[in-house]
């Protein structure tokens, strides 16, 4: 938005677009977590898949 844009909304307006900006910002940050928690649970697995097959070569 320019900020002629800005200048000419309502007090609500703004007060609403500062919540909207806001709760994108929470979404993104929920995201984020999500993302970096799936990562960590992702390489674990991988370790475990890894150990796995080590054993298995290992004892077979």
């Amino acid at each position: 938005m320019d900020k002629k844009d800005l200048e000419n909304l309502s007090v609500s307006e703004l007060k609403r677009l500062k919540e909207s900006i806001n709760d994108e910002i929470e979404n993104k940050r929920t995201r984020q977590t999500l993302s970096n928690e799936n990562r960590k649970v992702l390489a674990l697995v991988w370790v475990a898949i890894g150990i796995t097959i080590s054993l298995f070569r290992y004892f077979g």
